[in-house]
């Protein structure tokens, strides 16, 4: 071998040992933009999903307003109607353990039975339930207006932090007939 090609081979082996280090830089690069247009389409669906299921509750409270419901039970109806979106389960089972989704289902006809707020108390609890994250108000029909307009409304935490809080809001309209049917 001589000294010309051993140089040249030694050349070789520096720009491959580059590129080398060239493609781990540009795969870095390349997995962080990834990440984040994951993370990003995440994030979006999960508001996606908490929008479609507070326009639900917006329906469902509207109906149960509209059948002549007080506000205690439309909230139990709204908090009900949210929970798949409301965050982590407060309430936990006899031995202290987490709710499997068979014993939520359950008492969440236990929680709706309830006739007093403190009833409700260690029935079922979830973490977006406080007042200051979910709430609903009504526009109440009146004169020639028929119509019970529900509006729903859920502050949720952003990117899984607790500080940052974007409400989704949700809307639903109904005919109100049930003064006519009481009187």
């Amino acid at each position: 071998m001589t000294a010309a090609s051993a140089h040249i081979r030694a050349d070789a082996r520096t720009r491959s040992g580059r590129r080398g280090g060239q493609a781990m830089v540009e795969t870095v690069v390349v997995m962080f933009f990834l990440c984040l247009v994951f993370f990003l389409v995440y994030e979006y669906a999960n508001l996606l999903t908490a929008h479609t299921v507070v326009n639900y509750a917006a329906a469902r409270a509207a109906r149960a307003r509209t059948v002549g419901f007080n506000d205690f039970m439309v909230t139990k109806t709204v908090r009900v109607a949210t929970a798949s979106v409301a965050g982590k389960c407060l309430s936990h089972d006899d031995q202290g353990d987490d709710l499997s989704t068979g014993t939520l289902v359950s008492r969440m006809g236990s929680y709706l039975e309830a006739e007093w707020e403190g009833d409700t108390k260690g029935i079922l609890d979830f973490e977006l339930w406080e007042s200051d994250k979910l709430g609903w108000s009504a526009d109440e029909p009146g004169g020639e207006n028929a119509e019970l307009t529900m509006r729903v409304w859920q502050r949720r935490p952003l990117y899984g932090g607790d500080e940052d809080l974007r409400e989704v809001r949700g809307e639903a309209g109904i005919e109100s007939h049930y003064p006519l049917y009481l009187q």
